[in-house]
């Protein structure tokens, strides 16, 4: 189907111009009506909106696949969640409370998550050295 490739190739261009379904099917069909593909007594290749939402639809999976396949899959991603764990404890016979910070560690793309560290304070260098020994360990 030679109409649904160009489809694919018109919804590129409404993306990248913030243009709607409704008024791109309208295009589309007021261009493929121009060409001589769509005629009074032909209107089976005429564009509607689904079709166009379908074709984006495709597209932006086409590309995130394409995407995801060229990605780097050895990188990893730091991400602070700003969860602080109050921790309760007992020190000479009175109650200390303890906040330590959690650094989530999780692999792209796709979200794969590896640990987690805990650290008291939240100084770069501290951060730093608990993550190696997270990996050391491993």
């Amino acid at each position: 189907t030679p109409v649904v490739t160009k489809v694919l190739a018109a919804v590129r261009t409404l993306d990248r111009f913030d243009i709607s379904d409704r008024a791109g099917a309208a295009i589309v069909s007021a261009a493929l009506q121009d060409v001589g593909i769509i005629s009074e007594s032909n209107v089976l290749n005429v564009v509607d909106r689904n079709k166009i939402w379908l074709g984006r639809t495709k597209a932006r999976t086409t590309l995130l696949s394409q995407v995801i396949k060229d990605y780097d899959h050895d990188q990893f991603g730091l991400y602070l969640d700003g969860r602080k764990d109050r921790i309760l404890s007992m020190e000479d016979n009175r109650r200390e409370v303890i906040i330590e910070e959690h650094i989530s560690l999780v692999k792209e793309p796709g979200s794969e998550y590896i640990g987690h560290v805990s650290v008291n304070l939240g100084r770069a260098q501290i951060i730093g050295n608990n993550i190696y020994r997270f990996f050391v360990r491993r």
